[in-house]
């Protein structure tokens, strides 16, 4: 099976480069990040993987996640769906930034020094050409599965994930999913959890005119300035960032990867539901502000526990200031639907196996670490799906000139093959 595999990717070179090619010319950029973002191109592309989808032998289910963002499932039926061995990717892309700065245009796919330069081409559509590519061997040699294969092509992972968890509302079993984000073909079986936390601060507002009589004794003054309580707020979190990092750890991940990075802080006055209404005058003593942070876990942590010792922790800082021990600030978890639980594969479980079994196939010794940041892995884990996030070799992703290795693409397709023929005990056939 190895020699037809190598065999079969050396007739269908060419084939491989020019889906990818296709994919990267489809201008999907997630519209949350652009106004200008033309969701045409979306449904584009997705009629693109729809056709091949069909052509090479699957049932496909096509629905729009929101007006003109729609995901597509395909599935290739096997004698059981009860142990289907699921691939995923997405397919927005963020803005390509200052097109001055590119050395080739990022919608007009290049190959130079054996990578591919475009926006999308290592985040992530390698990854679901790769997927692609799978269906395609098994329809071209004619080989039926013991389980369903499916392919979940979805929208918004960059904005959130509501494309996979859309998905996970229809297609909420499997026996596991590999989702095809860029790994330098490194198995990641372990992925932490990740947070986005608001904290409001409540001061008094006053004239800033008046303020010396706020901050001075012997001054009966009454303003109290948030966006100075809100500093303090910022300097003890990170006293328990850096004791996260000493205390915490993973075999899999960096030390120090449970960060809590704050990362939006809006100040001023008269309190509106996500912050002030008013943050354009600095004569007025802001009562109000908010601090949005990015706060991330181990994936052997409970998000739970996690939360607790967060809030925990706000509580006794504000006890050590007088204005705050009456006025503690109020925490809002999973703001902008942000809220991504941990990933946990075991390195014994048998989607990890067949995995490093089928680097081997190849000559190739696998290797694991932990994904440092986040995919759509999260909401399938926290359906009780068994993930791990493997993909080919990618530079400068969200940034100018992105590109992926060619020949990492080809190991990626490859992988994914034999691993599925492994799933299903196909791989002597």
């Amino acid at each position: 099976m190895k020699t037809i595999i190598e065999q079969w990717l050396e007739s269908q070179r060419e084939t491989c480069i020019g889906i990818l090619e296709d994919l990267v010319r489809f201008q999907t950029i997630n519209p949350k990040f652009s106004k200008t973002a033309d969701r045409k191109e979306t449904i584009k592309l997705q009629k693109y993987v729809q056709d091949f989808m069909i052509k090479h032998g699957m049932t496909v289910d096509y629905w729009e996640v929101e007006e003109d963002l729609p995901n597509v499932v395909g599935i290739l039926k096997g004698e059981s769906p009860c142990n289907s061995l699921i691939l995923n990717g997405h397919i927005d892309v963020v803005p390509p930034g200052d097109l001055n700065k590119w050395n080739t245009n990022p919608w007009d796919p290049v190959i130079q020094d054996g990578k591919l330069y475009g926006r999308g081409s290592g985040d992530m559509k390698a990854g679901v050409a790769a997927n692609l590519l799978v269906a395609k061997f098994l329809h071209d040699h004619q080989i039926y599965l013991e389980n369903d294969l499916q392919i979940h092509v979805v929208v918004d992972e960059e904005g959130g994930g509501s494309g996979s968890r859309a998905v996970l509302e229809k297609y909420s079993s499997g026996g596991g999913v590999i989702v095809t984000e860029p790994t330098d073909n490194i198995i990641n079986p372990t992925e932490g959890g990740l947070e986005w936390v608001r904290i409001h601060i409540e001061g008094v507002s006053s004239h800033a005119g008046w303020r010396y009589s706020d901050i001075y004794p012997g001054y009966s003054g009454e303003g109290v300035n948030a966006i100075e309580k809100a500093t303090k707020i910022i300097a003890a979190v990170q006293d328990l960032e850096r004791t996260w990092a000493r205390k915490k750890s993973h075999p899999l991940l960096p030390y120090g990867v449970t960060t809590i990075n704050p990362g939006v802080i809006i100040g001023g006055a008269s309190k509106g539901q996500e912050g002030p209404e008013i943050t354009t005058n600095p004569a007025i003593t802001p009562d109000s502000c908010i601090i949005e942070f990015d706060l991330k876990f181990l994936p052997n942590e409970s998000e739970k526990e996690v939360k607790e010792e967060f809030e925990n922790f706000i509580k006794q800082v504000s006890l050590t200031d007088d204005w705050l021990r009456d006025h503690v600030p109020t925490i809002e978890w999973g703001i902008r639907g942000i809220s991504f639980p941990p990933v946990d594969t075991s390195l014994d479980h048998p989607l990890v196996e067949t995995c490093s079994s089928s680097h081997r196939e190849f000559n190739i010794e696998p290797n694991f670490q932990g994904f440092v940041a986040v995919s759509d892995a999260a909401f399938y884990a926290g359906k009780g799906i068994p993930a791990i996030i493997y993909g080919p070799k990618s530079e400068r992703i969200h940034g100018v000139n992105e590109c992926v290795d060619i020949e990492s693409y080809f190991q990626t397709i490859k992988v994914l093959i034999a691993t599925t023929l492994k799933w299903n005990n196909k791989w002597g056939t």
